[in-house]
């Protein structure tokens, strides 16, 4: 509970940095279709005899997805417009209050939500309750942004859930740094700025108790994987592993 609550307030402490909010029109995220069938298929050069065919099996009918209910578990929380602490906020909103969640970016760290005063942004998971898991939220992958993602592993190779890193600048300061957590594959990503460059470096600096890499008291098994300095600019086809260690 002790490292729960540690967690929590290493993530207040990005929020207080990041800004004051202001009200804006929110973004929304860009869905990508694949591209239409343009040409059609050669006619057959013989008359195709009839088949028997066998009856196909019913398939189910897809379930429209329902957005469901989540609480803000902080007082002040801000919903931003990326998903992101280096993205601008636009309104906060107090503990208790209640939000439709819409969809998740990939990894562990942000919801796409509905506002009770019509706004629709980004919102930090761990700070936000629902009697649902989030994994059933449709993954919603944003667009225009500078993308740094990766895998933290345990010391015998298997995916770290849980893990929180941090991403900051050459010689920037915490109000510019940016923080992602690890899914149940061990995935992280952070949505960067539109023309965020330089050298960044990369950090796992905290877990949660849920994480499969502590014990039954909440201690982390290992030790931390060391930092990684990386160009941001070409960070966007690369995958970045790290490897916690043994003590």
């Amino acid at each position: 509970m002790f490292k729960k609550l540690l967690l929590v307030l290493f993530l207040l402490s990005l929020i207080f940095v990041t800004g004051c909010a202001k009200a804006m029109d929110p973004a929304r995220p860009t869905i990508t279709f694949p591209a239409p069938i343009t040409t059609e298929p050669n006619p057959p050069t013989d008359t195709p005899q009839p088949t028997t065919t066998d009856t196909p099996a019913p398939t189910a009918t897809p379930v429209p997805y329902q957005p469901f209910e989540a609480v803000v578990m902080v007082d002040g929380l801000l919903l931003r417009s990326g998903p992101g602490f280096l993205h601008e906020a636009y309104w906060t909103y107090p503990e208790g209050e209640i939000v439709e969640v819409l969809g998740r970016a990939p990894g562990w760290s942000w919801v796409y939500v509905s506002t009770s005063n019509n706004l629709l942004g980004w919102m930090k998971i761990e700070l936000l309750e629902a009697k649902t898991s989030f994994y059933n939220a449709p993954e919603v992958i944003p667009d225009g942004f500078v993308i740094v993602k990766g895998h933290v592993y345990t010391p015998n190779g298997n995916p770290a859930s849980h893990i929180t890193l941090q991403l900051t600048p050459e010689g920037g300061e915490p109000a510019d740094s940016d923080s992602a957590t690890t899914d149940a594959l061990g995935q992280f990503y952070f949505f960067l700025p539109k023309g965020s460059r330089g050298t960044w470096t990369l950090a796992a600096n905290a877990y949660g108790c849920e994480s499969n890499t502590v014990t039954s008291a909440c201690n982390l098994i290992g030790q931390f994987p060391p930092a990684l300095e990386i160009d941001v600019q070409s960070a966007g086809e690369v995958w970045y592993n790290l490897q916690m260690t043994n003590p």
